[in-house]
């Protein structure tokens, strides 16, 4: 009883937290586009992690370049988002919407495997198959978060960064593929000797 009612929090989160993912990109998608209607509305707003210094952490390693357009000298103040160029925007834009939904996708897929579990169907094939595509899109993570770019009228900035979380994520995700996959031949076994 106590293990149905964790699984049936744990997918109302996932389910939660998917419905949140696509209100945020709706919002962002009319941000995007009421910013090209009116952009004096948006002078104030600052675009994070485009301070034109570099960062690293313990969760990612990073390489930085910036070079100077014209003859002002670069400014290592936050970013504005009237200083972005239009083509910038339109990068950033199309990477966060990809990234939140290879999320989606993820929250679908881990989903599917608490569906799974609760109907007492924990080692079956595509229970394997749901661990490898959340392995590829835990990859794909990685890649698309992998590159940051930038454009304004005094520099360009351009990042190449390798994030370790989505390789672990990835890593594990493939781990338990392969474990299920041994459980599912083992299940098979067991069904045959009955």
């Amino acid at each position: 009883m106590e293990r149905n009612k964790l699984l049936s929090i744990a997918l109302a989160v996932s389910n939660i937290f998917r419905i949140l993912i696509i209100a945020f990109i709706t919002l962002f998608t009319f941000g995007i586009i009421h910013y090209q209607f009116s952009p004096e509305m948006y002078s104030n707003i600052e675009l994070s992690d485009f301070d034109f210094k570099n960062s690293s952490s313990l969760s990612t390693s990073s390489f930085e370049t910036t070079s100077v357009i014209g003859t002002k000298p670069i400014s290592h103040d936050a970013v504005k988002i009237q200083d972005a160029s239009n083509l910038s925007l339109i990068v950033l834009y199309l990477q966060s919407v990809v990234i939140l939904g290879i999320w989606i996708l993820i929250l679908q897929q881990i989903s599917q495997l608490i569906r799974s579990v609760k109907a007492l169907e924990t080692f079956r094939e595509s229970n394997s198959t749901t661990f490898r595509m959340i392995g590829r899109y835990c990859f794909m993570l990685f890649i698309i978060s992998g590159f940051r770019w930038m454009e304004t009228d005094t520099a360009s900035f351009m990042g190449i960064y390798i994030n370790y979380l989505p390789l672990i994520c990835m890593l594990g995700a493939f781990i338990l593929a392969e474990i299920f996959k041994e459980g599912n031949k083992l299940h098979e076994a067991e069904q045959l000797t009955i």
